[in-house]
């Protein structure tokens, strides 16, 4: 009974944070093309908002302490769309670069002199704005939950990625378009509760590196059973094979990375050389992976994954040197967060154009470059230096919990690398994983708080 307690979430606040990511994971995985998913999870987030200040909240004892530079951090996020969303006289936005095309466009209705925002489409601006706000409220929220809060998340993160694994099992078993939540989405690939297979696989990795973090939270607390290792081992295997079955080429790549950050983690709690057999058996189903895929390369399925890794057929190269072009184009301000398609396609080229519409740079610091300018380069330096500062405060402040620093480290490092070609923070779901990730750093780099319990009280 006392085993099952310490498994469940210590206050009302763990038990908010832990719903609310719950329903991001399982509903925010469409992006903007999804309007109606996003718009479920902002109203779970709302949801959330009001059971934290009516239900969750303490009776008398003052808030857990939240680092200074997370909320700095916090307020730098949401001032950028709103900065980009205040309307400016037309002598000023006429004078930013790039403009003309919506100075004629406005010209030819006689509203080319009316006071418009920095945006050149501030209704998207709009929507990257309060798609930010769930991110950095739960950013805020887990910054303050107790030890026991913050291993109920890992619980949360990685059951919810054993679950989309087992749904995607359906979908792969069941053909093209079946036991999908998005009408458009890569239906002949693993997708589980998400679109895009590259979101899905981010999600999968960051589920590994979650069960690996909370096994090694219990190997802290006591001896590991053979039971345990044996079970860790089979859900971190299906979860392994759920990667490789999105097809998504980066994912794939990123396994090697994210098993160094597994074995970091279980070092940190004491579980390395009791799991080294499970680490070995992990690299062996990769190793034993590739090679079928190279003897089977007569199956269909595997010989798609395969010409996948043919980096020559890949079309980003020619679509990163228009976006370099807008983005030269709009500098040193920006085309407004959200912007992207408006911003890019005057500057794809006619030899690029082809039957898919370039809704993404594919490379999501290219994007931010281009909608964010030199304003948004500065917000995200400070950014990585502000998580650096936390990860080392976090690191030496709390050295009996660095199994979650490094789960944390490993989840920003996860859509960091993948950002280099696709666009994992355009996802609410992902964007709520890096808003936990850096609130537990937040958390731990202030050290452990008094809990409360489910009452309320200390």
């Amino acid at each position: 009974m006392r085993s099952l307690r310490h498994r469940l979430p210590e206050t009302r606040r763990g038990v908010v944070v832990a719903t609310y990511l719950a329903a991001a994971l399982v509903l925010g995985g469409g992006g903007s093309p999804s309007a109606i998913a996003e718009v479920l999870v902002q109203l779970a987030f709302a949801g959330a908002v009001l059971a934290w200040a009516w239900w969750a909240q303490p009776a008398a004892p003052a808030d857990a302490y939240v680092p200074r530079s997370l909320v700095v951090l916090a307020g730098a996020i949401l001032a950028l769309p709103l900065v980009h969303l205040i309307p400016l006289p037309p002598a000023l936005w006429q004078a930013l670069p790039a403009r003309e095309l919506t100075r004629d466009a406005l010209g030819i209705v006689g509203a080319a002199d009316a006071w418009r925002p920095l945006s050149i489409a501030p209704f998207a601006t709009l929507g990257s704005l309060l798609a930010l706000v769930p991110a950095v409220g739960i950013m805020i929220a887990t910054a303050t939950l107790s030890t026991r809060d913050r291993r109920f998340l890992l619980l949360t993160i990685a059951v919810l990625a054993l679950a989309g694994a087992a749904l995607g099992v359906l979908q792969m078993a069941s053909g093209p378009g079946r036991f999908r939540l998005y009408e458009i989405s890569h239906d002949t690939w693993l997708t589980a509760f998400y679109a895009n297979r590259n979101a899905a696989v981010d999600f999968l990795l960051i589920g590994m590196l979650a069960l690996t973090a909370w096994v090694a939270g219990i190997a802290r607390r006591r001896p590991l059973l053979k039971g345990d290792v044996g079970f860790a081992t089979i859900l971190q295997l299906f979860l392994l094979a759920a990667v490789v079955l999105t097809g998504s080429r980066t994912g794939i790549a990123l396994l090697p990375v994210v098993l160094l950050v597994q074995f970091a983690i279980l070092r940190s709690g004491g579980a390395a050389r009791k799991l080294s057999t499970a680490f070995a058996l992990l690299a062996g189903a990769i190793a034993t992976m590739s090679l079928v895929a190279i003897v089977s390369s007569g199956n269909a399925r595997l010989s798609t994954l395969l010409e996948r890794f043919d980096a020559g057929r890949d079309t980003r190269v020619d679509l990163w040197q228009d976006a370099l072009s807008a983005s030269a184009a709009y500098w040193p301000f920006g085309s407004g967060l959200g912007s992207f398609t408006r911003a890019f396609l005057p500057f794809e080229r006619f030899s690029t154009i082809d039957e898919l519409f370039p809704n993404r740079a594919h490379n999501d610091y290219l994007e931010f470059l281009i909608e964010a300018g030199l304003p948004g380069t500065g917000v995200l330096l400070c950014a990585a230096v502000a998580v650096f500062l936390l990860m080392r405060g976090a690191w030496f402040a709390s050295p009996e919990q660095r199994s979650q620093t490094l789960f944390a480290a490993g989840v920003l490092l996860v859509i960091a690398l993948h950002s280099v070609v696709d666009y994992p923070l355009r996802t609410m779901a992902l964007a709520s994983l890096a808003g936990v990730a850096v609130g537990l750093l937040g958390a731990l780099a202030r050290g452990e708080a008094p809990g409360r319990t489910m009452d309320g009280t200390a």
